[in-house]
Formats: structure tokens, sequence, C-alpha cells
């Protein structure tokens, strides 16, 4: 579900009127983030960490209204929740693109998550198309878990405002340092709706998440 904001009523019309002339109005951030917590609980449990991690991530994602903001159909979309879609590597070695509806809950979350990863590790065959959705209440999501890197940057249509306006998200293969887990976090937004507070924000809730990932994880 969404609403349509009107651009009059729009907070940060400003704003967007003035990156909306912008061809490629993105830009992104990279952080180090403190993952020991989600490490630990992943090992103890045996659990996936690609999963543990995307649902952090989504749910701290989501936390923030701005993060939430799409341009589809010439409309100013505020959606009510946004969708996990990511990359996943099938038997051929090529990757596809998935995702599913998002859910609060974890355990149902981590099973549905685990369902779909299995389904497309195993598939034989490759879809014609790379990116089936036209909704746009996604957040792109990927890993590079064979590297650990300071920073990244993503593929950017230009011009095509509707996919300029969800967010790409990345993190790479985690390190030990001073007996802490630290991974590098990307995400890369559209300055029409999000400015440095509200990402800095998504930055914060999505560590804190980190943090209580246990209590989250009940």
């Amino acid at each position: 579900m969404y609403k349509v904001i009107n651009l009059e009523n729009f907070k940060k019309r400003k704003q967007y009127n003035w990156f909306r002339t912008f061809s490629n109005p993105c830009y992104g951030i990279n952080v180090k983030m403190d993952i020991t917590e989600v490490v630990k609980y992943t090992k103890e449990t045996k659990t996936s960490f690609f999963i543990n991690i995307l649902y952090l991530i989504t749910i701290g994602l989501n936390s923030v209204e701005e993060m939430r903001l799409r341009e589809v159909n010439g409309e100013i979309r505020l959606y009510d929740t946004i969708n996990p879609t990511f990359t996943v590597m099938t038997k051929s070695g090529v990757y596809e693109n998935t995702g599913f509806e998002m859910i609060d809950d974890y355990k149902t979350f981590y099973a549905t998550a685990k369902q779909v990863i299995d389904h497309i590790k195993n598939q034989d065959f490759i879809k014609e198309t790379f990116n089936d959705s036209l909704l746009y209440n996604d957040y792109y999501m990927t890993c590079l878990p064979w590297l650990s890197i300071d920073g990244m940057t993503h593929p950017l249509c230009d011009n095509n405002y509707e996919s300029l306006s969800c967010p790409r998200v990345c993190w790479d293969k985690y390190v030990e340092v001073d007996n802490k887990y630290l991974m590098t976090l990307n995400i890369t937004v559209n300055h029409c709706f999000v400015d440095g507070y509200p990402l800095s924000l998504a930055f914060k809730n999505i560590q804190e998440n980190f943090n209580n990932c246990r209590n989250l994880f009940k």
C-alpha cells in the first residue's frame, strides 16, 4: 500500500525540484558497521549470515520514511513497506534477481528467504529478463562476500527516475579487527528524496539492529 504525495504539499519539494533536473541525482555513502553480535549469533545458531543481515538492514531502512519514497508513473509515492530484492547465483554461475514481500516476523522472513534462495540456486534455466519488477517498491540489495572493501559504486541508469528512486545497498566480506567483526555497508540513494540526515538515520538504525539482533530474532 502507498499514498500519493502532492508535490505542492511535499515538504522537500525545493530539494526534489532541484535534483530532479539531474540526469542522475544519486549519491552513496560507505560506512564501517560493527556486526559482532550478528556474526556470533549466526555461528551459534548455524543460520544464514546473508539472510540475517538482509532482515536487519531491511527493517532498518523501512524505519526511515524517506527510504520508502518512490517516483512511479509521475507520482511521488510513500509506501507503507518496501520489499527486499537481491541477487542469487544459480548452478550455472549466472546471477538472478529475486525477492519477496517484506515480512516483519523474523522466523517467517527467514523461512521465506531460504526457500526463495534455495529455489534460485537449484534452477536449471536462466530467465530472459534481468529485472521483472515494475512496481519499484523494492530495495536493490547485493553483497560481495569474497572481498573486504572500503567502498563501492552502483550502476545507475540516467533519466530513469523510477529506477533511480530505489535505494541500492551492498555489503562486503566482514573482517575481524580488535575482537570485533566489521563490515562495509554502502547505501546509495536518490537526492530528490533522501538527504544526509535521513541517510545517516538509516545507518544509525541499522547499526542498532545489528547490536540488538538477538532480541529482534526472537
